[in-house]
Formats: structure tokens, sequence, C-alpha cells
């Protein structure tokens, strides 16, 4: 025994662990061997070839055609071609189809139609052209025109609550002119807007693209359409409501609670518009009262002047304003002493009666002294034995009281 204890394999007298060892030994060999050579012939063969499919044709002196004969493509500029390339597989797979660059050249066309270009082919370095299919492509060109299309916002989405509403987007410009192929262009029907506002709480100015589209709302694509603007601004008008109360006012000031009752029919009204227009408008006034003109009670319609930028939400175009007088009396005074201011003129007017209206309390006690008439003839320039029609002044010592209508006097050259 060893020294571990252990009797030592026997060795077979005919070999055959040897030869078991040989054999697996060569396999692993010619293993090795052969994934090397797959690896050389894989990735350092420059016989290696690859096909890349879907390589876009890129349209090559576009401007020039359209400079020199007023010409613009309209199909072919979206093909795609398969090119086979060769080289080292190592270099092949470090690209992919958009590395490669196809194109035609329509430069040289001088006319309307389709042609049909060669397809040409550069490639990345230390890579090899094989072939490329189709190698040539058709190109329609047509002549090019200009039009102008209105543009039409769209609003794709917002929110803005129930208590308001969204106006009539309005863009600026209204109108762009679109430039291109006759063909395509007899397509376009207009210019559209798409808009994502999001939460409103107010107006909205937003700046977008434009998208050209068919009578149908169909996008129309051509990259040879130019637009003399690609995109717009848009306003967008969020309408609130607001009720206010419609109201008269009086040129003098003498009606009141006490001497009159005025009762306006609708009383208030409902207007839509931008915050800010409502925020600016407490009420609307309907007209300016004149005491000394309403000789009695009166009903009158009058027309609702609606503030700018507001609009009547109602059908309502008018309200009825009525006045009654209470607790007044009326009384007719004939005043004889009339006076002048200025010279030249005498008057031909002697006596001239004067219809009041005050407190009944008061209106007993008014006499024909206590209202004074004034004409003022500093400004007239009448000659001969014609007489002059001058409106009178007239003034009653009771502030409560006051002259109803108007009143004028004769006067003639001296």
């Amino acid at each position: 025994m060893n020294a571990e204890g252990k009797k030592p394999l026997a060795r077979r007298a005919d070999g055959t662990q040897s030869r078991a060892v040989n054999v697996v030994a060569f396999v692993v060999c010619l293993v090795i061997a052969v994934s090397a050579w797959l690896y050389v012939m894989q990735t350092e063969s420059p016989e290696y070839e690859e096909t890349f499919t879907r390589v876009a044709v890129e349209i090559e002196n576009a401007s020039r055609l359209s400079q020199t004969n007023s010409l613009s493509v309209i199909g072919g500029w979206n093909a795609e071609v398969e090119v086979k390339v060769k080289g080292k597989k190592s270099d092949i797979v470090k690209y992919t189809a958009e590395d490669l660059f196809a194109s035609v050249d329509v430069g040289s066309i001088t006319s309307s139609g389709v042609h049909a270009l060669d397809v040409s082919v550069r490639l990345p370095d230390r890579l090899s052209f094989v072939s490329c299919y189709p190698s040539s492509i058709q190109v329609e060109v047509d002549y090019v025109e200009t039009k102008t299309v209105r543009v039409e916002p769209k609003i794709v989405s917002a929110s803005y609550g129930t208590e308001r509403e969204l106006g009539d987007p309005v863009a600026s410009p209204a109108e762009i002119t679109v430039s291109g192929p006759s063909a395509v262009l007899e397509t376009v029907a207009s210019a559209r807007v798409s808009l994502s506002l999001g939460e409103l709480t107010g107006s909205v100015v937003a700046v977008d693209t434009v998208t050209l589209v068919d009578a149908e709302g169909e996008p129309v694509e051509n990259p040879y359409l130019t637009l003399s603007s690609g995109s717009v601004s848009v306003t967008v008008p969020v309408y609130e409501k607001k009720t206010v109360p419609l109201k008269v006012d009086y040129k003098y000031g003498y009606f009141n609670n006490l001497y009159c009752r005025v009762t306006i029919e609708p009383a208030s009204v409902t207007l839509k518009g931008e915050r800010s227009a409502l925020d600016a408008v407490d009420y609307i006034l309907l007209d300016t009262l004149d005491e000394k003109q309403i000789t009695s009670d009166i009903t009158r319609s009058i027309a609702i002047s609606v503030p700018k930028k507001t609009t009547l939400v109602d059908d309502v175009t008018s309200a009825t304003v009525t006045v009654e007088n209470i607790n007044t009396s009326q009384k007719t005074v004939t005043v004889t002493d009339i006076k002048k201011i200025g010279s030249g003129y005498e008057l031909v007017t002697k006596e001239l009666p004067i219809l009041l209206r005050g407190p009944a309390t008061v209106m007993e006690k008014i006499e024909a002294k206590d209202v004074t008439v004034t004409v003022d003839l500093t400004k007239l320039t009448g000659t001969g034995d014609s007489e002059i029609r001058v409106e009178a002044n007239v003034t009653v010592a009771s502030s409560f009281v006051y002259e109803l209508g108007t009143y004028y006097v004769n006067v003639k050259k001296n």
C-alpha cells in the first residue's frame, strides 16, 4: 500500500485508456479549429454580404428643379430600395439602413410628368456596393402654383367647467399661402390647427403648427409644399355670465323716491363676455331722463345698449321704463317781467305762461314773482324788422319746483 493506504490503479495491458484520452483531445482541438474558422469567415472575411431593406431614397436638386423650371415633385419622394453590400461582418454589423444613402437627381428634369431616374448609392467606409433593387424609381413632377387657404382652428380638448363656455377660436393670420405642385395643391382645402388646451379659467392665446387637409379633413402630405406660415396664433375666448341691473339717470335730479316712481321691466339682464369685460360692468344705464320734458306720466321703450365686448344671454333688446309722478302737482303762472341780457333788441313777447311742477304743498304758495325769465341777446346778429325767436332761461325761487317744457320769446332789432 502507498502512504495513503490506497492501491494504484492497474493499467490495462491493451492501452485502452491512453487511446480514449487521445480521442478526446482530438475532438476538442477540432471544435476549436472549426470555431476559429467560422469566426474568421463571419467577421474577417471580406466576402460577407448583407441586404439592407427599406433604405429611403432622397431627392436631390429639388430646389434647382423649382428655381429653373418652376417644377416640383409630386410622387416618388417617399420611395425605398433594398441595398446589398459586401465587407467584413465586423464592419457591416455596425450599420443600419439609416446609415446608407440612396438618392435620385431631379435637377435635369425640364417638363412635368413621370420620369424614371437611376438610384445612386453611397456607403459608409469599408463597405462595398453589390446591388440595389430596384435600380431606378419613377418620380412624378408638376408645375408649381400658389393658393390661399383659410386657417381652421379645432379644439381637440379643453376643460372649463359648467359656469363657462368657449367662444369661437380666432386664428391670426386667418389665411395662409401655400405653394407647391399643382396636382397636390388642388387637394388642399384648408389649414387646420389642432389645440389641446387643458384646464381654462379665462381666455387664452395658443400658438401651434398647421396641418394642410383636404375637403374630407384628411392630411395632405408632400414635403415640397411650402407654407407662408408654419404656425399660427389662435385666440380662444372663454365666456362667463353676469347679471346686472338696468338703471336710468336724471338730468337735473328732481326725480326721487318722494316725488316719482320709476319702474324698469326687466329690472336686470344677464351678460355674457370675457371676465375682464364683465368685471368692468356694474349696471347698464338705459337713458338720462330730462325731468323738464316729462309733462305727465309716461311709459317708454328704451333699447338696451350692450357694453363693449359683451352680449345679452336672453333675447331681450329693450326695456320698458315707466315714470309716475307722485305727491306733486302742476301749476301755470304768467311772467310779465322778462329780463334782457345785452342791448340792441327789444322784446316783442310781453308775457310768458310757464307750467311748473313741484311738491303739492309747495305749489300752493308759488306765484309769478317766484319765477324769473331771462333772455340772452349778446349773441344775436339779426337786422331789420324781422322777429327773432330766442330760447328763454327759467329759474324758480324754490329748489323743489321746476318748469316743464322749453320756452321761447320773440325779439327784434331796435
